[in-house]
């Protein structure tokens, strides 16, 4: 053997085993990650799909049942009150929230705290296309900007409604 030849070692078998062993490996968990988080993906937009059908459907019961549209409810003075508004969509019907107390909407916070009115508000002309509000006491603080609260209208629910910050 020439002395000035690098001498090569060949790298034992077992090795080249072990390094396609260890990238099969990492490719298993890579790939496995990769679907894991596709899976959430999936699951996330079928929630999203399923809040929002049930958000119509109650939108929609709530409109043909009581005349009016939840369209905002917001934290306001320095988060001790509750800014919900309303749209008039049917005169007559809105006007039969103000019969008894339990049917004027009320807000339910997420850990179950309810916020309605003590007793009946002053009632005035409702109109086609108005806007209206009242303003709840946000009890505790139990409703925060960007939690979502339930809406409830007589015996009807509207789940998931997002607070606006005022």
């Amino acid at each position: 053997m020439d002395e000035t030849q690098p001498v090569i070692q060949e790298i034992p078998r077992s090795w080249w085993k072990r390094y396609w062993v260890i990238i099969a490996v990492m490719a298993v968990l890579f790939f496995g990650l990769i679907g894991y988080k596709g899976w959430q993906l999936i699951q996330e937009q079928q929630n999203q799909a399923y809040i929002a059908e049930i958000q119509a459907e109650r939108a929609a019961k709530i409109e043909d049942e009581w005349g009016i549209r939840i369209v905002h409810v917001a934290v306001v003075a320095e988060g001790g009150l509750l800014d919900l508004r309303y749209q008039v969509t049917d005169p007559d019907k809105a006007y039969d929230l103000f019969d008894a107390v339990e049917t004027i909407p009320r807000v339910i916070a997420e850990d179950g705290t309810e916020m309605a009115m003590n007793d009946d508000p002053h009632t005035h002309n409702l109109e086609f296309g108005y806007q209206y509000f009242f303003l709840l006491r946000n009890i505790g603080g139990a409703v925060e900007p960007g939690s979502r609260v339930t809406i409830a209208v007589g015996d009807v629910q509207l789940p998931f409604f997002e607070v606006n910050p005022s």
